[in-house]
């Protein structure tokens, strides 16, 4: 059997341009190295797709375009996203069933909630890898049921509340708190605690957070993390943020908060907003409106990045890298960073360029503002890690330590 393995995770995969046998042709080499892949595929794909009364602006491609998921290495993607059922329930099935013809197991979303729920095992060597995924940002209706296709919810109420409680504040940014539906965390609870049962690692993909702002993490992103642990999660991943998150570590499990985009392909965007009318202005209110929300990181079109309409911070990115024990669980932790070209493809950095430092840089910010307790630091000899990557330890840790 084998005692340990490489997990590798990234943000957001989508491919949705001219020539998809283009995707990943300079990172597939350093993918294809993981023993498990992980990411999150942010869309449908599917030949036939009718769109859903409640999407924002579609994210549906043909199914071929699908291909250089498998042929990246792909194992595993979560479909537990607010973009999954864009093209209707037919759409999502004809995604499962496209992904599985290329031998990549979705995994958040299924014809049913209990398939939406169920874990996938993937086996390396003897030792079992479980994942598990919810969304707790999605348009209304995307939730699967008993009988109704869709996504594994994790859906949180929130509350508004006056910063000072001694006076009346009419039109202030208030505190926003959340919380969690109880039957919700129940069934995230039971799933964890069932793949515990199937698995010697449980790794719980999360999408949620506030994607209009960079580095800030939500109540319910950090409640949700550690319930998550509390439960038999090995390894937290989350997406929906379009920019990197920090990471922490909880119980000695390593918490990535937001993994951002990897490969996300978003064509023709100012024709989409206006044929969908989804985060489009009409006149100069909602321009104050949507200025107001987003300032410089609203979803526009950028210059030079015809695939990629999203704020300069998004093209950072990288591969978390978790070294897993089946006996110990995580034994090492780290990242390898890479940044996103005009062409979307993601070009991964080596040590001490200053591609390689703006990440290191932009992802020890992530955590600065957000206070977690996270050093990183040099690849550390016998971490099993790969060459490039920057290890990432607990501050309290020495650097003889490990995750």
């Amino acid at each position: 059997m084998t005692t340990e393995a490489s997990i590798f995770a990234v943000g957001d995969v989508f491919i949705d341009r001219d020539d998809p046998s283009t995707a990943f042709h300079s990172a597939k080499e350093f993918l294809r190295g993981g023993d498990v892949l992980f990411g999150n595929c942010e869309g449908a794909f599917s030949d036939v797709w009718e769109r859903a009364p409640s999407s924002g602006s579609p994210v549906v491609a043909p199914a071929v375009n699908a291909r250089p998921l498998a042929e990246a290495g792909f194992d595993v993607v979560s479909l537990a996203n607010n973009h999954s059922v864009d093209g209707g329930y037919g759409a999502l099935l004809n995604t499962c069933a496209t992904l599985a013809e290329l031998g990549v197991s979705p995994v958040g979303a299924g014809a049913d909630i209990a398939a939406a729920r169920r874990p996938v095992v993937v086996n390396r060597g003897g030792l079992r890898v479980a994942f598990v995924a919810y969304a707790s940002v999605f348009p209304y209706g995307y939730e699967a049921k008993a009988a109704v296709p869709g996504l594994a919810p994790l859906r949180a109420h929130t509350r508004y509340t006056p910063w000072e409680p001694n006076e009346w504040q009419p039109g202030l940014i208030p505190r926003v708190t959340t919380e969690t539906l109880a039957q919700d965390l129940t069934a995230l609870r039971e799933d964890l605690r069932a793949a515990r049962e199937r698995a010697d690692v449980v790794v719980a993909s999360f999408h949620w957070g506030d994607f209009t702002r960079p580095y800030v993490l939500t109540d319910h992103e950090r409640r949700c993390a550690r319930v998550a642990v509390d439960a038999g999660a090995d390894i937290v991943l989350g997406h929906h943020h379009h920019m990197l998150r920090g990471v922490e570590f909880y119980r000695g499990k390593p918490i990535f908060y937001g993994l951002g985009h990897y490969l996300f392909d978003l064509p023709r965007l100012r024709e989409r907003l206006a044929k969908d009318g989804y985060l489009s202005a009409t006149g100069p209110e909602d321009e104050l409106a949507l200025s107001r929300r987003f300032g410089e990181y609203r979803i526009q079109p950028k210059e030079g990045y015809p695939l990629l309409p999203f704020h300069e911070d998004s093209r950072l990115t990288g591969v978390a890298v978790v070294r897993v024990s089946a006996n110990d669980g995580p034994v090492a932790v780290g990242f390898r960073p890479a940044v996103i070209g005009p062409d979307n493809e993601p070009v991964h950095a080596s040590p001490g360029s200053e591609q390689w430092k703006s990440v290191v840089t932009y992802l020890e910010r992530c955590c600065a503002e957000e206070r977690l307790a996270t050093r990183f630091v040099p690849r550390q000899a016998g971490s099993g890690l790969p060459e490039d990557c920057v290890q990432i330890l607990p501050e309290d840790r020495g650097e003889g330590g490990g995750a």
